[in-house]
C-alpha cells in the first residue's frame, strides 16, 4: 500500500536525541516513502557534537538520509548557520538551501511537534512553488513529556537510549591558556592519573614539519585535524567505558594564533570551528616565569595570548575554570574538580532551533 508522502522532512538540534525525537522520526517514516532528516545547531553543545548526532541517527535510521551539519561544515558547503536565537526566516532560508543542496528534490510535508511547522511549511512551498504539508505530531507532549533542553540539564535514561546517554556523559575535558602555561604537562598528568585519553596538540606537530612556517591555510587544517582527533578519541572512550578524555588544546586557540600572527581576518570556517563545546574549559594562568624551549615566542608574545584569550571568552560568554599557581597547586585542582562525573558543560541557553 502507498504511503501518502513520498518525502517527508524532520529538522532538530536532537542535542540529545531522546524519545520524543524518535517518534517524531517514527510517524514519520510510517508516512513517508523516505524522509530527510536534517539536524544542526550554534552553539553545538558538549555530548552532543554533529559527529556524534550523525552517528545516532544513522544507527536509528539507516534507510534514511541523514545531514547534520556543525556551522564549520556548513562553511565549507558556502553556507551560513544562523544562530539557534536568529528568527524564523533565516532559518527557514538556511534549510531550503541546504535541502536543494543535499536531496535537490522538494519534500512534501514537514513533520514537527512545534508550532514553527506550518510557517516553515508555508515558506517551502513558496520556495519550490508547490504544495507542502505540514504534520504536527504529539505538540502537546502528551506522549513524550521531555524537551533536549532538560536532558542537556539533566540526562535521563527513561527518555534516552544507553548509547546515547554513555556519548552525552563522557566528557570533553581541555586546557587552553598561552604559551609556558603548563598545559601540555598537565593534560597529560590528568590523563594518566585518571586513566582517560589524551588528545596531543597536533598544531605542535605540524607547526615542526612545516619548520615553523605556517599560512592561515595551514591553521585552519590544524583546527579541522584537532577536531577530528578529538571525535576519535571520544569515540575510542565511550567504546572502552571511558567517563572523559583529556584534550591540549582547542580550535579556539589556533584562532588566538591566527589573530595575532596574520593581519587578514581568519577564515569563517576558523572561527565557527573555534566555538567548539567542552564540558569543563580550564584556563592555565600565565602567573609563572616562561620556560624558554627554542621554540616559543618572547614573553610579550605570551603576554598578548592571554589577553587575547581573556577577551575571546568574554565575548562567547564562556567562564572557565583557572589554574594558577604552581604545577603541584595546579594538579591538586585539576585532580579535586575533575571527579569520574564531571560538572555538566557551561553553554548559553538557546531559544529558536527545534531541540
Amino acid at each position: 500500500m502507498s504511503k501518502p508522502y513520498r518525502t517527508g522532512l524532520v529538522v532538530g538540534k536532537f542535542s540529545p536525541l531522546h524519545s520524543g525525537h524518535r517518534y517524531l522520526i517514527d510517524t514519520a517514516t510510517a508516512a513517508c516513502e523516505q524522509v530527510l532528516l536534517l539536524s544542526y545547531s550554534r552553539p553545538e553543545f558538549a555530548g552532543c557534537t554533529s559527529a556524534l548526532r550523525q552517528q545516532w541517527l544513522n544507527d536509528g535510521w539507516p534507510q534514511h538520509q541523514c545531514v547534520v551539519l556543525d556551522a564549520a561544515q556548513a562553511c565549507r558547503l558556502g553556507l551560513a548557520m544562523p544562530d539557534n536565537d536568529a528568527s524564523d526566516l533565516p532559518q527557514r532560508q538556511f534549510c531550503a538551501e541546504l535541502i536543494d543542496r543535499t536531496l535537490g528534490e522538494p519534500v512534501n510535508a514537514v513533520f514537527s511537534s512545534e508550532d514553527y511547522g506550518q510557517g516553515f511549511a508555508d515558506y517551502l512551498a513558496a520556495h519550490w512553488q508547490r504544495p507542502v504539508d505540514s504534520v504536527l505530531v504529539d505538540r502537546e507532549r502528551q506522549r513524550y513529556p521531555i524537551s533536549g533542553s532538560t536532558l542537556r540539564a539533566a540526562p535521563d535514561a527513561n527518555w534516552q537510549t544507553a548509547d546515547v546517554l554513555a556519548a552525552q556523559r563522557c566528557q570533553r575535558i581541555a586546557l587552553i591558556g598561552a604559551e609556558s602555561t603548563g598545559k601540555t604537562s598537565l593534560g597529560q598528568w590528568l590523563a594518566q592519573h585518571r586513566g582517560w585519553r589524551w588528545v596531543a596538540e597536533f598544531g605542535r606537530q605540524h607547526w615542526q614539519d612545516c619548520d615553523g612556517v605556517l599560512t592561515s591555510d595551514d591553521l585552519l587544517h590544524i583546527a579541522r585535524t584537532q577536531v577530528e582527533l578529538e571525535d576519535q578519541a571520544v569515540a575510542l572512550a565511550l567504546n572502552d567505558g571511558q567517563p572523559a578524555v583529556v584534550c591540549d588544546t582547542t580550535p579556539l586557540t589556533t584562532l588566538i594564533y591566527h589573530r595575532l600572527l596574520f593581519p587578514e581576518p581568519p577564515p569563517d570556517e576558523l572561527i565557527a570551528l573555534a566555538e567548539r563545546p567542552y564540558h569543563q574549559l580550564w584556563l592555565c594562568s600565565a602567573d609563572f616565569p616562561m620556560v624558554q624551549d627554542g621554540t616559543r615566542s618572547p614573553e610579550t608574545f605570551r603576554q598578548q595570548q592571554q589577553a587575547l584569550y581573556a577577551s575571546e571568552l568574554a565575548s562567547r560568554q564562556l567562564r572557565p575554570m583557572r589554574l594558577q599557581g604552581s604545577i603541584k597547586q595546579r594538579r591538586a585542582r585539576l585532580a579535586a574538580m575533575t571527579p569520574s562525573d564531571p560538572p555538566r558543560e557551561n553553554n548559553k541557553t538557546d531559544r529558536k532551533t527545534p531541540s
